[in-house]
């Protein structure tokens, strides 16, 4: 069975087709991304750009004829925290919704973990309950499942918010602290992290020229590798770090704030390392998808 999935996030618009098959699970079809930065300008205005809006109605007309010509069973697309934060979400809504074969919508904070959580589970093998953190463009998801007991937060910090708002690190720090509270169980499970920053600071330590999700899946990064990188986007220009080799371009302007936020989640944690996968939202909302047409 095949579907699709839309993720209208702060920074970038990404796209799942994937298959489910016995035996495999989760097949990916194809993964489109593109950087529309929804939330561009979002903080000082409290709105969506209308040409934020246009650049994200034009990623959406390529993605929904790609997903027609896969003849999916299902699809959704999901809205995180650049619209939900938005005054004219609705209008945003409305405009999207015409152009999208499935249904488009806005999920909270702790949907969004459950979603990435689920893509998380089904896309890596781990012995131990993980801790998921999810830092994107505009918000900071963190879940951690065991047994009965579920812990999840959903903090207004992410790459985009915190590049606009130019936050210092001890501003980062205090959000952090005083958002997560009693974080003491979440201390020494294994801490996976998912997102753009997270497979970007992967593909940077590897010095990747081209893009592999498959290689990037799985990559251990030490807290002593995300210190130092995050240190050296800090240390150079934006010029310099659109040459390094493993990072988009488009991601230079906000990959230092990014990196520190992970930095920071580490430290705080006590985490010496941190898994970055490449399962994440999409991948659980496409799981999510086939439940419900089983």
């Amino acid at each position: 069975m095949k579907f699709a999935a839309v993720d209208f996030g702060t920074n970038s618009c990404r796209l799942l087709i994937a298959e489910i098959l016995a035996g495999k699970g989760l097949v990916p079809l194809y993964r489109g991304l593109y950087q529309n930065r929804l939330g561009q300008g979002l903080s000082k205005s409290g709105k969506i750009s209308e040409e934020a809006i246009k650049r994200t109605l034009k990623c959406l007309a390529e993605y929904t004829e790609l997903i027609q010509k896969s003849q999916v069973l299902a699809s959704r697309a999901v809205a995180t925290s650049a619209v939900r934060d938005a005054g004219n979400r609705n209008y945003f809504l409305e405009i999207m919704t015409p152009y999208f074969p499935g249904a488009i919508d806005i999920i909270d904070g702790e949907e969004e973990a459950c979603l990435t959580y689920q893509g998380v589970k089904h896309g890596l093998s781990l012995e131990q309950y993980p801790v998921v953190v999810d830092p994107g463009g505009g918000s900071t998801e963190i879940i951690f499942k065991q047994d009965n007991s579920i812990f999840i937060k959903s903090l207004p910090l992410g790459a985009v918010r915190a590049s606009e708002s130019q936050l210092s690190r001890e501003a980062m720090l205090k959000l952090l602290e005083d958002g997560l509270g009693d974080i003491d169980r979440l201390r020494g499970h294994p801490l996976v992290l998912v997102g753009g920053t997270a497979t970007s600071l992967a593909a940077m330590k590897m010095a990747l020229i081209e893009y592999k999700p498959e290689i990037i899946h799985g990559q251990v990064l030490s807290f002593e590798e995300v210190s130092d990188l995050s240190r050296r986007l800090f240390s150079i220009s934006l010029e310099e770090r659109k040459k390094i080799p493993g990072l988009q371009p488009e991601r230079a302007d906000i990959i230092p704030q990014g990196s520190r936020i992970i930095e920071l989640i580490m430290w705080l944690l006590s985490a010496q390392e941190m898994i970055v996968s490449e399962s994440d939202l999409l991948d659980g909302i496409i799981w999510s998808l086939y439940y419900r047409n089983m």
